[in-house]
């Protein structure tokens, strides 16, 4: 049903706000589930100590010595520390993944702000139609009643 006052606006921004936040939720679950399955082998048969991608990441300081990684979770990634204590990204994380979220985020944000705009003027509209005071206006004085 569509409403007069703009509440297919309204529904619409809405939708599109809980559809951002599900996508938002989808990439970070999926950004976890990449990091969990690198870090779970970890400590798993010979030479597994440090991560293996750490180890063979093709943009990570020639010839230094992996020691450990550092999981971060925003924004997503994998640090790995050489032994003269510099940190480089591994490649556990894909690189379209950070930006996809923040981008997912953003638009949830965006649409849900707009749905509280719209949802807002609708109230403010339904109020004045009905008579009764809004932000800013004073209420309407009521005409004296006569008895019958």
């Amino acid at each position: 049903m569509v409403e007069p006052d703009g509440g297919s606006e309204s529904t619409c921004l809405r939708g599109m706000a809980i559809f951002s936040a599900v996508v938002t939720a989808a990439l970070y679950l999926l950004g976890l589930l990449a990091i969990g399955l690198a870090v779970s082998e970890v400590g798993e048969g010979a030479d597994s100590t440090p991560m293996r991608e750490c180890q063979e990441a093709p943009h990570g300081p020639q010839g230094a010595h992996v020691l450990e990684h550092e999981v971060r979770f925003i924004p997503l990634d994998v640090m790995c520390r050489t032994t003269d204590g510099r940190l480089f990204a591994s490649p556990v994380v894909p690189s379209w993944l950070n930006p996809a979220l923040a981008s997912s985020f953003a638009g949830t944000a965006i649409f849900t702000a707009g749905a509280f705009v719209q949802a807002n003027r609708r109230a403010s509209a339904r109020n004045e139609d009905r008579g009764g005071s809004g932000p800013g206006k004073s209420p309407r004085p009521r005409s004296p009643q006569l008895p019958l």
